[in-house]
């Protein structure tokens, strides 16, 4: 007997071209976003058609995955997705590849997000260049909040955290760094949700 998902990718088949399918399939369970209304946003805002969709879907599932992998799963030439991932990453759609590491499995188990305030007319965008320097920061975003960056940082030590806080503070313009410690990871999804 036919599951309702085998029945649905059935009709998926008869009615959309094999690469829409593969879009449709591989979109995430979480996602509220209709495939079609995906693949509009994207055709709007990047250019990108289903081939270029569907290229990225299975380059965000494995990036190590070959040229030749790809083709055979989307039934096109091995030239067509080397054209196609080159011009990807040429837009800068693609901005590398890189093994995912888990920072608590390697001993970085302080995860703090820092919100960082700064004196009226701050230079925001170099003081925020500034703490991307400092020891365990992962991530900084000028927001516009009661707040003026929003700082992600992992550090080995609770000493490691103290300096790197302490330094933070010590940068010119910088009136107040506030600490939220984060005490457990819920969601940490570092693919683009379609």
């Amino acid at each position: 007997m036919m599951s309702d998902i085998h029945k649905q990718q059935e009709i998926w088949c008869r009615d959309v071209p094999v690469v829409m399918l593969l879009v449709r399939i591989r979109l995430p369970v979480e996602t509220v976003r209709d495939p079609e209304v995906v693949l509009g946003i994207l055709k709007r805002t990047a250019g990108l058609d289903e081939l270029d969709v569907a290229i990225l879907l299975l380059l965000q599932e494995n990036g190590r995955a070959s040229y030749n992998e790809i083709a055979k799963e989307l039934g096109v030439s091995v030239a067509t997705v080397s054209k196609r991932v080159k011009s990807l990453e040429e837009r800068g759609i693609v901005q590398g590849y890189a093994a995912i590491l888990s920072c608590e499995n390697l001993g970085f188990t302080e995860s703090l997000w820092l919100m960082v305030h700064t004196s009226p007319g701050a230079d925001v965008d170099a003081i925020g260049r500034t703490i991307a320097k400092q020891v365990g920061v992962k991530c900084v975003y000028a927001i516009y909040s009661d707040f003026d960056l929003l700082v992600h940082i992992t550090c080995a030590t609770p000493e490691e955290v103290a300096s790197t806080i302490k330094a933070i503070g010590k940068i010119r313009d910088v009136v107040r760094v506030t600490k939220m410690s984060v005490s457990k990871r819920i969601k940490e999804e570092f693919k683009v949700i379609l």
